[in-house]
């Protein structure tokens, strides 16, 4: 026995060891039944490190009951396994240097700072202990009552404990009920689908009008009754009527209650079902909300608005986001805050971890990274995060095996997967394979068909020539030319020319001509310089067969400017062609805008369903 006090099963005597003898300190209150898995003898694993559970302490508060397991370790240390609300947490005191604030002054989400690690408060509670059971370090009493405080930071967990002074600090990490490998359990029922040992269900009638419930789980603390609405808080093998809901309408759950499925490789009950409303500008929009259970992995919810359904599950290590924070990231992503407002629960039947009440309401801000949707809700008391996940429609029948047509799909909901995206990015991909390939096909060309100058001379345009006509100098062509391109680039300046040009072959006399105009103007006009027209103009002449060549230009010069025009002349065989290849990407274009458009178009529908409008982000690497 390592401990100081142990707690008689037999006959609820606590004992207080010092040194070999035994000194009785009166009787412990009964325990209340809470359909835990875990017992005094149950063992498991944390971090590789086996323990054995000892001995446990049984509170309750305002919103139900928790278990803090006492458990030993091989090498004789102690930690204390905290059993809420479907959530396990390991912990164990430790020791600080850093003054600790008064519980009264404590708020949710206020910021404290202990030991250089920053934790922010998530649940103030005041506790009763109800009893204590096997080996504890300290006596407990039944009766007494404790002020408490939890904290999370990063994925630490840590408790203050107000029963002593100066307070009790204990620092752990939430675990999973599969990750303990927990063994020596009671009262395992078979396996059921995928494996989960169940807990017989405890069954009862509503004490109001006598209808059957049922309890499934340890944690559950009220059951709401789908004969007359009543909400039932569940003490030991009693009941006791809480409230009678003053429920106008009786809602029918889409999804049953009791109904089973699979999700994310875990068999889950439907245990639960809510109706909850906030209010916008006068108008009330109401979801849905289905609790569901698995006796390892604890709870789970499934939310419905408008027919877009999402499956959301308590967060461990919440975010530190300050309120109305527009953005953050979280693990590589960027949440966009979407909505905000007081969320009420309107309607309530079946099975919930808390003394849920109608009328219970709390402040709700919900940030979106589809498919993911990040929510914050905040009390009196209590702080907490969710994180919820788009479910599609035909998954969650699939999973539940529901022959009835879901809910039909109005609008684009918060989170919802924008089904352009993908395309999107298919099609951005794609246009620049294609972009690409153009690329290479047209570098091929001007590489393998290589252009080359056969003529380059100057010439000059005067005004006072009366022929108005020039002669180049002959050039060969060895073979035939795919593209011949005269260029004229002139000195024109405030003026403007008009040339015919004539390319002649001076075996043949076979002649091609072109003819063309060019006007150059430029000034300054209030201060400010402008330019209409080019100098440089050129012509193409195709499939040019072999032969020497020479040009013929006749031009008339016009009398804006009395200046003479030289002009470059330059013959180009084969020359580059960039026109089509430029024309081709355009077109290839259209493809990736049109797509982009309409996924900008679905992400303008999602938020236009904000209450904060805004929030589209049209920066999105193509």
């Amino acid at each position: 026995m390592t401990s100081i006090y142990v707690v008689c099963e037999f006959c609820r005597s606590t004992l207080l060891r010092s040194g070999e003898d035994l000194q009785n300190l009166g009787r412990m209150a009964e325990l209340l039944e809470d359909r835990s898995l875990i017992q005094i003898g149950s063992e498991g694993c944390y971090r590789n490190r086996h323990f054995l559970v000892i001995g446990r302490i049984q509170l309750r508060y305002e919103a139900g009951i928790w278990n803090e397991w006492h458990i030993l370790f091989d090498d004789a240390r102690t930690a204390w396994l905290a059993e809420a609300g479907g959530e396990l947490v390991v912990s164990a005191q430790v020791a600080v240097s850093d003054p600790l604030p008064a519980f009264e002054t404590l708020q949710p989400e206020m910021s404290v700072s202990l030991d250089g690690r920053v934790f922010t408060v998530t649940n103030l509670a005041t506790a009763r202990c109800i009893s204590g059971q096997g080996e504890l370090p300290f006596r407990v009493a039944a009766g007494y009552d404790v002020n408490t405080a939890d904290l999370r930071g990063n994925d630490r967990f840590l408790t203050l404990d107000y029963s002593e002074t100066p307070p009790l600090v204990f620092v752990g990490q939430a675990v999973a009920f599969s990750d303990l490998k927990l063994e020596k359990l009671k009262e395992l029922g078979e396996p059921a689908a995928g494996g989960a040992p169940q807990v017989g269900a405890r069954a009862f009638n509503c004490p109001h009008c006598a209808a059957p419930l049922k309890i499934h789980s340890a944690a559950i603390e009220s059951v709401a009754c789908d004969g007359c609405g009543s909400i039932i808080g569940v003490e030991n093998e009693n009941v006791k009527l809480l409230a009678r809901a003053a429920q106008a309408l009786r809602e029918v759950p889409w999804l049953p209650l009791g109904s089973h499925g699979t999700l994310h490789g875990i068999d889950w009950e439907v245990i639960g079902f809510m109706r909850r409303s906030t209010t916008s500008e006068g108008t009330q929009y109401p979801w849905s909300e289905y609790l569901l259970f698995n006796v390892q992995q604890g709870f789970a919810w499934l939310i419905e608005y408008q027919g877009h359904w999402n499956f959301a599950r308590t967060l461990s290590s919440p975010p530190p986001v300050s309120r109305g924070q527009a953005k953050f990231k979280r693990d590589g992503q960027e949440f966009k805050l979407f909505n905000t407002g007081k969320a009420e629960v309107t309607y309530v039947v079946g099975e919930f971890y808390w003394r849920v009440v109608v009328g219970e309401t709390c402040a709700v801000d919900d940030y979106v990274c589809p498919p993911l949707m990040l929510s914050r809700e905040v009390t009196d008391k209590e702080a907490g995060w969710s994180q919820a996940e788009y479910l599609e429609p035909a998954e969650l029948c699939a999973a539940f095996r529901i022959q009835a047509p879901p809910p039909k799909r109005i609008g684009v909901y918060a989170n919802q997967p924008n089904p352009l995206a993908e395309r999107h990015r298919r099609v951005c991909r794609l246009f620049w394979q294609l972009a690409l390939a153009a690329t290479v096909v047209q570098l091929a060309f001007a590489f393998l068909f290589a252009s080359q100058l056969v003529l380059r001379q100057r010439l000059v345009l005067s005004p006072l020539n009366d022929e108005a006509t020039l002669t180049s100098q002959e050039f060969v062509l060895n073979s035939r030319a795919r593209a011949l391109l005269v260029r004229h680039g002139t000195s024109l300046v405030n003026n403007w020319v008009s040339l015919s040009t004539t390319l002649v072959e001076k075996t043949t006399g076979e002649s091609y001509l072109g003819v063309q105009e060019i006007s150059h103007y430029k000034g300054i006009d209030e201060g400010e310089s402008w330019s209409e027209g080019s100098p440089s103009e050129e012509m193409v002449f195709k499939a040019v067969p072999p032969g020497n060549y020479y040009l013929v230009i006749e031009y008339e010069l016009g009398t804006d400017n009395a200046e003479a025009v030289v002009d470059t002349l330059e013959v180009v065989r084969n020359p580059t062609g960039w026109s089509n290849f430029l024309l081709l990407l355009i077109f290839l274009a259209v493809f990736p805008l049109v797509s982009r458009w309409r996924r900008n178009a679905f992400e303008a529908r999602r938020w236009s369903e904000s209450d904060l409008g805004g929030g589209q982000d049209d920066g999105e690497a193509d």
